[in-house]
């Protein structure tokens, strides 16, 4: 238990004084929230009617208690949202599904900011290196005599790469299986 120091002890001592006898103590029997319960059959529930509630019937049934990991889970994310993240940054970061995110935010009284818009892909680069100088290099082996494979091997790229521009640009590339036969 806690010592109370004399400043304390004094400051708790005029508080009370200032409070009449009478209201210092709840009398024995009665409650200190003085709450009348009635039974609602409708809703199989305890309710209750008090001047703190407003005079308003409101219900004793308690929801789901979250854990404490879940409500720092939900602080962090309310501060996600208070920071500016979209439901997608928020999802990724935090890990969590849209539904929490927007069940925080009515909860809390946020309003969630809107996706940020993605950037169109970048052209003119590939994943082995400049479109154009591949391109160039292409253009350059194209004879009419080398196959499509060969011009890959030659060009360092993938045939696939080869095929897309011959298509593309209508370039005379036999096809391997012709010289073969052309060789047979």
């Amino acid at each position: 238990m806690d010592i109370l120091t004399e400043l304390e002890r004094r400051l708790i001592d005029d508080a009370l004084e200032r409070i009449p006898e009478e209201q210092r103590r709840v009398p024995p029997g009665v409650s200190g929230l003085d709450r009348d319960y009635i039974w609602d059959p409708t809703t199989q529930t305890l309710i209750t009617r008090n001047e703190a509630f407003r005079g308003g019937l409101r219900s004793m049934k308690r929801g789901p208690v979250r854990s404490p990991a879940d409500r720092q889970k939900d602080r962090e994310i309310a501060q996600d949202i208070r920071d500016g993240l979209s439901i997608s940054e928020i999802t990724m970061l935090r890990h969590t599904a849209r539904e929490r995110i927007l069940r925080v935010a009515r909860e809390d009284g946020l309003e969630i900011a809107p996706p940020k818009p993605v950037a169109p892909p970048r052209r003119g680069k590939t994943a082995s290196g400049n479109d154009d100088a591949i391109t160039r290099k292409i253009l350059a082996l194209v004879d009419g005599e080398r196959s499509l494979t060969e011009i890959a091997r030659l060009a360092g790229c993938h045939k696939d790469a080869v095929r897309l521009r011959r298509d593309r640009l209508g370039l005379d590339i036999p096809a391997a299986n012709a010289k073969r036969r052309s060789a047979a």
